[in-house]
């Protein structure tokens, strides 16, 4: 992308968080509809096996994804352009299908040999996951050429087209999670057909380019990050397997589930569209100005982060519990625990995410894998003690403090000149705001409403007269940035 054509982390932002904002919504829709059309073991089924999905794509792309992020030639022309196509992308590809084929001998022969519970569901996940890598490679080109509104286009259409599949299939069709799963299969194989055609439009991909030194420098970064993003599935996902062995059955699975499913959200509108927002600037920055540039934009990102990220734990705890009893139903009250606590835990850690991001700006991969390495093994232990005492709740501790430990760490580990904490000021505003809307939100007179929207509603006018409206006129830096962005954005209209 030309210089003239890129845009701040800010409209990168925005357009992560709108995208984000479609796809809660495409949640809203079929959440509901699908805890109320699949029971709770079958809930368990489609979380149980999406958690191997993950766990797979993670270790099939081979780190790819990040490759290209980082790898991604800003300077150099159509010869450099024309040697990272082929690889970085077509290279790793190929490996990742063959990976994949044998993938699908492996599990034929555990099939043969004893057959798992519910294992037609296995073998359309299989399916399922070519087509899953190949979308990711397409997102991560168009990440690396700061392309967020391709980004958003392709993370909202999969998930509307997923939501009218899943939805008609399941309604109509075949009423559970096999019936979720065939539809899944069909609009994955459909996108990434389309992004074949868009990609071969944009990068050369070609067998002469490929130079096997170029590659294994790339295959040196993205190895460690391939165990790191295994190692973070494991920390997110762990526990459903736990439970599922520790427990004994799907039911137990299926109400952390629908808890830790909903809390997801929180972390693809938060997380996911800040640290997208955040990186791709930030390798721009670091490589072409150095890390004072970084360290400028990092602490003007924390400024508006803390305040977000302390008016995300006031609404989960003052209004929480109605929106999981919406979306799933009065019957979920025992995933409401789970869903507060892990959508506090993600709200927390974008913000801490970002206080100690900088070691891959250096290249330092090994050590990003061996924290997060640290903190999977970490919870996997502490599920051991905590699953047998407390059940569910067990786990939920488990990732709590997880999460906290890893996000220490990554901030100790840090370079002293990449790390910054949230302005003072700014963080004991934002936390006494937060700490008032709890207050009143817990009063009798709003405790006793039963009708869950109002509730909501209530909460919601709650939190703009006693949060939004003092943090504008207390910090004269957040109306500043406010009134910033709103003028830059009419600028670029106009």
């Amino acid at each position: 992308m030309a210089d003239g054509a890129r845009v701040g982390v800010a409209t990168h932002y925005v357009r992560y968080a709108l995208g984000n904002v479609l796809v809660m919504i495409g949640g809203f829709v079929s959440f509901p509809i699908m805890t109320r059309l699949l029971d709770t073991g079958q809930y368990g089924i489609f979380g149980y096996y999406d958690a191997w999905l993950l766990i797979l794509a993670g270790l099939f792309k081979l780190g790819a994804q990040h490759t290209i992020l980082r790898f991604y030639p800003h300077t150099g022309g159509a010869p450099a352009l024309a040697r990272f196509g082929a690889n970085f992308v077509l290279l790793p590809f190929l490996l990742s299908g063959a990976l994949w084929l044998g993938a699908l001998l492996v599990y034929g022969g555990i099939v043969a040999a004893a057959p798992p519970e519910a294992a037609p569901i296995g073998w359309i996940m299989l399916l399922l996951l070519l087509p899953t890598i190949w979308i990711s490679y397409a997102g991560a080109f168009a990440y690396a050429e700061e392309r967020s509104d391709v980004s958003v286009r392709i993370l909202v259409g999969q998930r509307w087209a997923e939501v009218f599949s899943i939805l008609l299939v399941v309604y109509f069709i075949e009423r559970s999670t096999l019936g979720a799963y065939l539809a899944r299969v069909f609009v994955a194989t459909a996108l990434a057909c389309g992004l074949t055609f868009w990609l071969r439009r944009r990068l050369p991909m070609r067998w002469r380019d490929i130079e096997l030194a170029a590659y294994f420098d790339g295959l040196r970064y993205g190895l460690p990050l391939v165990a790191n993003e295994i190692a973070s599935n494991l920390l997110s996902f762990a526990d459903r397997l736990m439970l599922r062995q520790m427990l004994g059955n799907f039911a137990d699975v299926g109400v952390y589930t629908i808890g830790y499913g909903l809390a997801l959200n929180i972390n693809n509108l938060f997380n996911f569209a800040l640290y997208n927002a955040y990186t791709q600037v930030s390798i721009r920055e670091y490589e072409t100005k150095g890390p004072e540039a970084v360290l400028r934009t990092k602490r003007e990102v924390l400024h508006l982060v803390v305040y977000v990220c302390a008016a995300m734990v006031a609404g989960l705890v003052c209004a929480g519990p109605d929106v999981l009893l919406l979306m799933a139903g009065g019957d979920k009250t025992t995933s409401v625990p789970v869903f507060v606590v892990t959508g506090i835990v993600y709200a927390l850690d974008g913000l801490f995410g970002i206080c100690g991001a900088g070691l891959l700006l250096l290249k330092r991969s090994r050590t990003v894998l061996a924290l997060t390495l640290g903190s999977a093994l970490f919870n996997v232990a502490l599920n051991l003690v905590l699953i047998p005492r407390f059940g569910v709740m067990g786990a939920v501790w488990a990732t709590t403090a997880s999460f906290a430990a890893l996000n220490v760490a990554r901030y100790f580990m840090c370079p002293r000149n990449l790390r910054a904490l949230p302005d003072l000021r700014a963080a004991v505003t934002a936390t006494a705001l937060a700490a008032v809307c709890i207050a009143v939100a817990h009063a009798d007179a709003l405790e006793a409403v039963r009708s869950h929207v109002l509730h909501f509603a209530m909460v919601a006018v709650l939190m703009l007269a006693l949060f939004v409206a003092p943090a504008m006129l207390l910090d004269r830096r957040l109306r500043e940035a406010a009134v910033h962005y709103w003028h830059s954005r009419r600028a670029v209209a106009a």
